[in-house]
């Protein structure tokens, strides 16, 4: 059986707590007022007021000076709608001209290179992703899930007509004649981001587009990411979700640093669509080993047979601006540290730490425990190993592992290849 580790540092002074109050936006109304705007040169919004010619009568000894005429500026483009102004599930009446349909495959042709790296990812199996299935038998039927794994009412085959007794977890159903079962298995599809009454959404204007474009800058903003990374269930001492509060509470935030700098970075390619350097990568990479350093404090680097051998590993959020792990309270990451021979099997039981924050059984899900680790913080834990002198005397390796841990609805934990791995040789004497 694993050893369970101890925990002897918590994260340190100047590093804003888990516990922090952080003012957040409503799940249902998330930053209705920002604004979108169209991208065009010179300065077109000034034109009145900068180059509109004077009324006014010349004082009687002044002379006359003819004003040249100044060509009037090109009008704006047109504001595209705001992205979610009543919150979600979004409702797609219009499919753009130029576009078939609204599926991902209908993107598929010319935006190859983003549908391809979005099809591999979790937001395209938000919906039958065996985690959210989990969590859905936990928190019950509550539309509050469904509405960030299905953003589009198109993809709804029954909406909530209202909530009995204002309980999110006990909707009123009534069918939907917009649903789609296309875009149902499409989970968080294109469309979900970057369609909106018709015309399809962007960070850049394409003017040769063979489909009406729209610049949006709340699409390249943090807000819209807070739309469905942000959850406050009604009663709660903490948000459900708040990877946008604690993204706000970090350095991040500060240097003005957004979410889409990591999960949605610029890269080059090769799409037929791409008339631009570089694009964003719909792949939303979130890789551990950049955002986590695992360092190991040793006395010595050679274990005796027979006696003690304290380890100390330290872990620290390096690159995250949010907390590790972020997201769903019902997933933890195992932490596990090993001592194993040449062919990878255990000369002694492992040590295990869990990250994550329990929450209580029932609604409102107060938290109950977090040991999370903040952007900026650390955690160190530590453990004394002890290899039998019935071993053989060898090179071996210490193990740490960190795993993905989701918690079912019976209580069974269903675990993850690890996440990440370091490794260190050392000698067993």
């Amino acid at each position: 059986m694993p050893h369970r580790a101890r925990l002897i540092r918590p994260t340190p002074a100047g590093v804003p707590s888990p516990a922090d109050p952080v003012t957040t936006p409503s799940r249902w109304r998330i930053y209705r007022s920002i604004a979108l705007f169209a991208v065009f040169s010179g300065g077109a919004a000034l034109a009145g007021g900068l180059f509109g010619k004077k009324d006014e009568t010349p004082p009687p000894d002044t002379p006359e000076v003819a004003v040249p005429e100044v060509e009037a500026a090109a009008p704006a483009a047109p504001e595209a709608p705001p992205l979610f102004p009543d919150g979600l599930p979004v409702a797609l009446q219009q499919t753009p001209e130029g576009l078939a349909n609204l599926s991902a495959q209908g993107c598929n042709a010319c935006h190859w290179q983003a549908h391809d790296e979005w099809a591999n990812t979790p937001h395209a199996a938000a919906w039958s992703d065996p985690e959210y299935q989990e969590a859905m038998a936990r928190v019950g039927n509550t539309t509050a899930c469904r509405s960030c794994h299905l953003p589009l009412a198109n993809q709804h085959n029954r909406l909530a007509a209202g909530f009995v007794g204002g309980d999110f977890a006990r909707p009123q159903m009534a069918e939907n004649d917009i649903w789609d079962a296309t875009l149902m298995a499409e989970g968080v599809t294109c469309a979900a981001c970057h369609v909106r009454e018709g015309t399809v959404i962007s960070t850049r204007a394409a003017p040769d587009a063979p489909h009406p474009v729209a610049v949006s800058v709340e699409l390249h903003s943090p807000e819209m990411c807070a739309t469905c990374h942000q959850l406050t269930w009604p009663g709660a001492d903490r948000p459900f979700y708040d990877t946008y509060g604690e993204w706000k509470a970090s350095a991040y935030a500060q240097a003005g640093i957004s979410c889409q700098e990591c999960h949605l970075p610029a890269q080059t390619g090769t799409s037929a669509a791409s008339r631009f350097a570089a694009r964003p990568s719909h792949a939303f990479p979130a890789d551990l080993g950049r955002g986590l350093s695992v360092l190991f404090d040793l006395e010595s680097p050679e274990a005796q047979r027979g006696a003690p051998f304290p380890v100390r590993i330290r872990l620290q959020n390096t690159g995250a601006g949010h907390h590790i792990p972020t997201g769903s309270p019902f997933k933890t990451y195992r932490v596990s540290l090993h001592i194993e021979d040449a062919a990878g099997e255990a000369l002694v039981a492992p040590a295990e730490l869990e990250l994550g924050r329990t929450v209580e059984a029932e609604p409102p899900w107060n938290t109950t425990a977090d040991n999370r680790i903040p952007a900026g913080g650390e955690v160190a834990f530590e453990h004394a190993f002890e290899v039998s002198q019935k071993k053989a005397a060898q090179r071996a390796t210490l193990v740490v592992r960190v795993e993905q841990v989701v918690t079912g609805a019976d209580g069974a934990p269903s675990v993850s290849p690890p996440l990440l791995e370091r490794r260190l040789p050392i000698q067993v004497l």
